[in-house]
């Protein structure tokens, strides 16, 4: 990380976009990063691709995800940025490798809430149901479910499964038809201000993030500007901060659209003179 600024960017839905998440006004051209099973599973757009890798020459962008490891990698960006986290902040990547002591740390902050055993059964109890497709529980973390379809996710289900969560120190998402729950003390927010102190000028760091969903509420809310998409998860919550701004494009547009204002802000940054 050089400089003063740390760019955290969520990946799915903010700056890439499966063919149902893109919008109707995605271009055709739209560049593949990420393939599972031999088929296309995430684009960008062509200027989205060309400002992301004008902002990693910087070396400032940290991809923060609650993909795992393995899901992550699977994802082409420009370069290997210097930081990565993933996991929902369970997992620091340092030049592509994990960092263990970080990972320590995470799993101490999770065992502030109930056992990962405990959520993981509550998704179980469901697991044969005909609306749910897979239960699945990630590097020993957090777990999740995946329905065949947003619409089918019987809300009842959805408010109870909240409470139970809350109860025992766990929080929920729902990103379309995935349904997340994640321990109270992991989140993206407390992973950048981990990072950030980690950083050599970290007191004197400038964070930027963008992302679409409650689990990037956390880091929205600890960055000094932001800028989230005007579709999504947040944006259904009409979730709202002073220092939070929205798009004026949504789909995959909104990615190209974040990319170009966090590119500003750096760039402007950088070539503002210095105060005599």
């Amino acid at each position: 990380m050089s400089g003063s600024f740390l760019v955290a960017f969520d990946l799915d839905r903010t700056l890439i976009y499966s063919a149902g998440s893109a919008g109707p006004d995605a271009p055709a051209d739209a560049r593949v990063v990420e393939v599972y099973d031999g088929a296309p599973l995430s684009r960008m757009t062509q200027r989205s691709w060309s400002l992301l890798g004008d902002l990693m020459r910087r070396d400032v962008v940290v991809p923060v995800t609650t993909r795992s490891v393995a899901q992550y990698q699977r994802v082409g960006l420009p370069a290997v940025p210097r930081h990565a986290i993933t996991t929902n902040g369970g997992t620091l990547l340092v030049d592509g490798v994990a960092d263990p002591e970080w990972r320590d740390e995470s799993f101490a902050l999770a065992a502030r809430s109930a056992p990962l055993a405990e959520m993981n059964a509550v998704l179980a109890a469901v697991a044969d149901e005909p609306w749910v497709k897979l239960v699945r529980d990630v590097e020993d973390l957090f777990c999740y479910l995946v329905a065949h379809s947003r619409e089918v996710i019987p809300e009842a289900w959805v408010a109870e499964l909240e409470t139970l969560a809350e109860q025992g120190g766990w929080k929920v998402s729902v990103q379309g038809r995935k349904v997340y729950l994640v321990p109270e003390g992991l989140g993206k927010g407390s992973a950048v201000e981990r990072l950030v102190r980690r950083l050599p000028d970290g007191a004197s760091t400038v964070t930027l993030a963008s992302g679409d969903s409650l689990l990037d509420a956390g880091m929205l809310e600890v960055a000094h500007h932001a800028l989230r998409p005007a579709h999504g998860e947040l944006h259904d919550a009409g979730w709202a901060a002073d220092h939070v701004r929205v798009t004026t494009t949504t789909g995959i547009l909104a990615g190209e659209e974040i990319l170009a204002w966090a590119l500003e802000h750096v760039t402007s940054a950088v070539s503002a003179p210095v105060p005599s």
